[in-house]
């Protein structure tokens, strides 16, 4: 990695002199996130939403950290020892790279003339805004026009184009997991369709009310939701699930990949007891009430148990959702080795 980097490590040159990379991460990112809250208050850069603007987001988001922050990864950039950082041909483990360096100008600038000609995608519903704006995402992430920080600059870039084109756009009830497969569903298979559903339940009200709510419920239980892909249930997408938990409007149950979020009415009569398989065929939003709130502990915990001591209702949900994790890595195993030839016992 041409000079981004110290000799013979993967930890990037850095304005502090860090040279452990969990430390260069936690200082970073404690960083970025003081930079976030000063552009959510207005403070951050303003511009036109083309080339020069998200440079000098990445600039604001990362100038405490990097010498070449707001600088392309195929702009040579001569750093304080006297090297120069570049680096035109990018990949992440064994996927397909990104955009070649000599490529990333005009990728960007078309990127830009796109937002012009469509007028920043302003005067579009919000199904059709989400779907445009995930769309620009993707292509976005295929660019990866920076050496590092490209997610967060984009989500800030995105979320002020969104309040430009008059609507919300919160990426906080996305988890890390569910950006990552968004991602390499658009770069890997040119697939944008979970890059829209993840649009689609960052700006919806009453679907990121849903989120909002479980995600709350599952820190509170200090359950890793960010390493988990957590959605709400698509509308029409009949899937298999477990149910993890229910309140007087919205459901949690588990797939065997995911977390999805959905409403009490699409569950089948009678209703399925927690920890039991079932077929749940979304037909409504997440929430049908977009004004109502509930506490964090109602919103993922089923009317019966409410009454429960915290800490054993704590245990008892803990215990469920370690429970189907074994369950489905068993049963996902057991597919591998019949795949393979091998027999399921």
């Amino acid at each position: 990695m041409p000079n981004y980097t110290y000799h013979s490590t993967s930890v990037l040159k850095n304005k502090l002199g860090l040279i452990d990379g969990d430390q260069l991460d936690k200082v970073e990112g404690r960083l970025v996130r003081v930079r976030c809250s000063e552009i959510d208050e207005g403070n951050g850069p303003k511009g036109n939403f083309d080339v020069a603007h998200l440079k000098a987001i990445h600039h604001y988001l990362f100038q405490d950290i990097y010498e070449w922050a707001g600088h392309t990864r195929d702009e040579p950039f001569s750093l304080t020892d006297g090297t120069v950082a570049s680096e035109p041909v990018m990949r992440k483990g064994e996927s397909r790279n990104f955009l070649a360096g000599s490529a990333i100008p005009d990728a960007l600038e078309q990127i830009a003339a796109r937002l012009r000609g469509e007028d920043y995608l302003r005067g579009l519903d919000r199904n059709a805004f989400a779907t445009q704006a995930a769309a620009i995402m993707a292509t976005l992430n295929s660019v990866h026009p920076f050496r590092e920080g490209n997610g967060r600059t984009q989500r800030i870039f995105m979320s002020e184009l969104a309040v430009h084109a008059g609507h919300s756009l919160d990426f906080s009830v996305i988890s890390q997991e569910r950006m990552i497969r968004a991602s390499i569903a658009a770069h890997e298979h040119d697939d944008t369709g979970v890059m829209r559903r993840l649009f689609n339940d960052a700006s919806d009200p009453a679907r990121f009310a849903a989120l909002s709510e479980a995600i709350a419920f599952l820190e509170k239980e200090r359950f890793p939701w960010n390493d988990r892909y957590i959605a709400t249930a698509e509308p029409g997408h009949e899937v298999k699930a477990m149910l993890a938990g229910v309140s007087r409007d919205n459901v949690m149950v588990r797939t065997e990949t995911d977390i999805l979020i959905g409403h009490t009415s699409d569950l089948p009569m009678p209703h399925p007891r927690h920890g039991e398989w079932f077929m749940l065929k979304p037909e409504s939003k997440a929430s049908s009430d977009q004004g109502k709130k509930h506490t964090a502990e109602q919103s993922a915990t089923p009317e019966s148990e409410r009454e429960a001591p915290s800490e054993e209702r704590s245990a008892r949900f803990k215990r469920m959702m370690e429970e189907a994790d074994q369950r489905i890595a068993k049963e996902n195993k057991g597919d591998h080795e019949l795949k393979n030839g091998g027999r399921r016992r």
